[in-house]
Parts: C-alpha cells; structure tokens; sequence
C-alpha cells in the first residue's frame, strides 16, 4: 500500500492544531483572570460603599469623607483599566480561537484526503487480489480441463509459466 503522499503536511497540521489548541486554552484563562479580577474590584467597591454609607449616616469629619471620595474615585479608574483589561484578553481569545478554527479545518481537509487516499489504496488492494485470484482460477480450472495436476497450475500461476 502507498504511504500517504501528503503525511508530512498532515503530521505538521497536526502539530500546529495542538498548539493553537493550548493557545486558545491560554488566552481563555487570561480572560476569566481579568474576569475574575473585575468582578472582585466591584464587590470589593460595593462592600466599601456599604461600610461608607453606614460610617456617613452616623456622622464623619470631612477628612474622612474627602479619603472615601479620593478611594471611590481611585476603585472607578481601577475598574475602568480592569474593563479594557479584560477587553483586550477577550479580544486576545477570540484572534487566538479564530486562529485555531482556520488550522482545524485544514487539519481536517487533510485528514479527509488522507480516509480517501486510504479507502482508494485498499480499493486498488482488493481489485489486485480478486485479479490475481481470478487468474489462480483461470489457471487451476484450464489445468483441470486438459488435463494437467492442479496443484503444478498453481506454482506456476503464482511465479509465472515456466518452460
């Protein structure tokens, strides 16, 4: 049976299929970190806010305030660079997944060729035996006719006539 010709390029696609795979897996983990990360700030802002607004209804010196204002302030621009944060690994993701969908199609076109290269080598395997063995017959069954051993048709029909 013929080696597939296109093996290299398939053991190639292969490779790079389950590297972009890892990738794929990496840049979602950096999304959820940064998710992750996000939603913490927020819960973290919202618990301070509720401590906040109690320590204000029972009164505060405005030093105390204006740290709380400059806090919430500072959590705000936190979250907004926790947002872009998490913009740019989702977009990260999604250029790295799209990456990895262009190399599984290939990958699969080529293992479509390579089922067919297959089925069509043990296509032209079976036309070759059912050939040989219509010959063996051919042989065995005119040595019976005219007389001949049998069982001399059949060296002979495997390693050709000799005489």
């Amino acid at each position: 049976m013929a080696a597939f010709p296109l093996q290299p390029a398939l053991d190639l696609a292969e490779r790079r299929a389950e590297a972009k795979s890892r990738a794929v897996k990496v840049a979602y983990v950096a999304w959820l970190n940064a998710r992750t990360h996000q939603v913490r700030l927020a819960q973290r802002r919202h618990a301070y806010t509720g401590e906040l607004s109690a320590k204000m209804r029972q009164g505060c010196s405005a030093a105390v305030a204006q740290a709380a204002g400059a806090a919430l302030h500072q959590w705000q621009a936190d979250l907004r660079q926790a947002a872009q944060l998490m913009g740019r690994a989702r977009h990260e993701w999604q250029l790295a997944l799209d990456a990895w969908l262009v190399e599984e199609k290939r990958l699969q076109a080529l293992q479509l060729l390579a089922q067919r290269h297959m089925l069509e080598q043990r296509r032209l395997e079976e036309r070759r035996e059912h050939r040989l063995h219509d010959e063996l017959s051919a042989r065995s069954a005119h040595a019976l006719r005219f007389g001949d051993d049998a069982q001399s048709a059949i060296p002979q029909a495997r390693g050709g006539w000799k005489g």
